[in-house]
């Protein structure tokens, strides 16, 4: 899916959030556009005032608190229309892979926005970046190094990979809700020293009645593979 061209777009909340966060605490005068002679001193959105009005006039309506998050919000859409039209970035990704939520960089740096991945295709953890300079930037870090924590869709995909496994083996689900987080090796489980994730994306998937009772059961669903290992009742 190729993502339409958001380059304007990404200019004009960027602008919008730079004068939004601005550090005056008063009034302030937006400067005429260059060769446009002197106009008329006017507010800006740090007093809360949108559209631009005359300063002194009465009956001003406030700059609503949602509409500087609506400008963040077009500024993270925009960055990734970018980055996923950067053929550098689509490679990375491969076809097979999540996306997790953007965020911003600090208005001081150097960083518009980045994004984490996890690519199923390549088994890593994509980070990608748009600088403000418009050049796109990854790292790929292997599984066991890092791993973003689990996504909702991730979630719902263990939980019926570990059901499955569950039934299949003559265990009842009805009537218990499933839970999945992302796994953690435990101690044995690696001849690794330092190891901090499994070399493939794993979730803890559990199954219980809920409202704080101890779960029933539990199994370990591996997503990079479709394989469930250990499900059974919990020792």
């Amino acid at each position: 899916m190729r993502y339409p061209d958001p380059k304007a777009l990404l200019i004009a909340s960027i602008a919008l959030i730079t004068s939004a966060c601005g550090d005056s605490d008063g009034l302030s005068v937006v400067d005429p556009l260059p060769g446009q002679g002197q106009h008329t001193p006017h507010t800006g959105v740090e007093q809360g005032i949108w559209p631009p009005q005359p300063l002194g006039m009465t009956s001003e309506e406030g700059f609503p608190a949602s509409a500087r998050e609506g400008a963040q919000h077009n500024v993270v859409n925009a960055a990734r229309g970018r980055l996923m039209n950067n053929p550098a970035i689509r490679t990375a990704l491969g076809e097979d892979y999540i996306e997790f939520d953007g965020s911003l960089g600090d208005s001081k740096g150097d960083v518009t926005a980045s994004f984490l991945f996890f690519s199923y295709t390549a088994n890593q953890t994509i980070e990608a970046t748009l600088l403000r300079s418009g050049e796109v930037t990854h790292t790929a870090y292997e599984p066991q190094q890092y791993q973003p924590t689990e996504h909702a869709s991730e979630t719902s995909r263990a939980i019926d990979l570990a059901e499955t496994a569950l039934l299949g083996a003559g265990f009842e689900t009805t009537g218990l809700t499933g839970t999945a987080m992302l796994a953690f090796p435990r101690a044995g489980d690696s001849t690794d020293e330092g190891l901090q994730f499994y070399p493939e994306r794993v979730m803890y998937v559990t199954f219980g009645q809920g409202n704080g009772e101890l779960p029933v059961y539990s199994a370990l669903a591996n997503l990079s593979t479709g394989v469930v290992s250990e499900a059974g009742l919990i020792q």
